[in-house]
């Protein structure tokens, strides 16, 4: 070789190297999708995680968040919009992101924090090796609706009609709507149908339950219902409506009794889940994790202020118990 070539090799190799090592060192990218705001990431709970095991925001990750303000409608179109700005792992939460997501790429990995049945999703064939581009932390809810009015019955032994809130664009309320049938059939309990598509639905639910002369309420773990309970706690509350949720939180925040998967350790694990994807992972090495701990919940305070007198043997049952 002629030595101008030699060093003109030379020196085109002495300058692909850093371009190259700087490609190998980009600056992980995570995508998230929410049914509420796109908020900043230090107002969300996966960037604390992630921070707590080193990754810190604008030094060595960056965040692409959209959020559907509410409106599920919006997610399939903010899904597309997400993957189109080829994050290295995708992160949400709730079946509808998952449904969303999966529907929009095949390839970036998606690591749910909460999902329901990943199999009857179609997310998957397995839930120890995950066959699609998803994984996560499941809630096991199909079976829970019918748990739920079973609890509300113990709570109110005279309830002979329930408004049952549910939202019809809910991936698996098919099934979920089954479930609770069956299980009104069985306790000799009515169902008032109270479907709800957005926040502005409540009011009107509340007025048909009192028509209906309905004496509590099933509520549905559904995310819409989740980001309007506050809505829904107060309107119980002024009607002296015992209410059944679904997470302890909203027994923190006045609900008068929930029944549902203790998720207080899924975004720790959700961010180890992202940062072994980040580190080279497969998502069929990540198999979706099933709840171990159901948390039963009650307010005492909210139940003396509507009038309710909570059975000792239920009291004795709760996991926490708000005084």
């Amino acid at each position: 070789m002629r030595r101008r070539e030699f060093i003109t090799l030379l020196g085109g190799a002495a300058v692909a190297w850093p371009l190259a090592v700087r490609a190998q060192q980009r600056t992980p990218r995570v995508g998230v999708l929410r049914v509420g705001a796109a908020a900043q990431p230090r107002d969300f709970e996966l960037a604390h995680e992630l921070a707590r095991i080193g990754y810190i925001e604008g030094r060595n990750i960056t965040y692409e968040v959209r959020g559907a303000d509410g409106d599920i409608n919006r997610l399939p179109h903010l899904a597309r919009e997400l993957t189109a700005t080829n994050p290295d792992v995708i992160v949400g939460s709730a079946s509808s992101v998952a449904v969303a997501l999966a529907a929009a790429t095949r390839d970036i990995p998606i690591v749910m924090a909460v999902v329901s049945d990943p199999i009857a999703l179609g997310l998957s064939n397995s839930i120890s090796r995950p066959s699609r581009n998803v994984t996560g932390f499941t809630t096991s809810s199909i079976s829970l609706v019918a748990k739920r009015l079973e609890l509300l019955r113990e709570l109110v032994p005279t309830v002979g009609k329930v408004a049952y809130f549910w939202v019809p664009v809910h991936p698996l309320m098919k099934q979920h709507g089954e479930q609770v049938r069956m299980a009104a059939d069985a306790l000799g309990i009515k169902l008032v149908s109270m479907p709800l598509t957005s926040g502005a639905d409540i009011g009107a639910a509340f007025t048909l339950a009192e028509k209906e002369q309905v004496t509590a309420v099933l509520i549905e773990s559904d995310e819409l219902l989740v980001r309007f309970s506050g809505t829904i706690i107060d309107e119980c509350s002024v009607r002296d409506l015992p209410a059944m949720h679904a997470w302890s939180f909203e027994v923190r925040n006045g609900a008068l009794i929930s029944y549902g998967p203790a998720t207080v350790e899924n975004y720790p694990r959700t961010a180890i889940y992202v940062d072994r994807i980040l580190t080279g992972a497969k998502i069929a090495e990540l198999p979706f994790e099933e709840p171990t701990l159901f948390k039963l919940a009650i307010n005492l305070h909210t139940a003396r202020s509507i009038g309710i007198a909570v059975p000792p043997t239920l009291l004795a049952r709760a996991d926490e118990v708000i005084e």
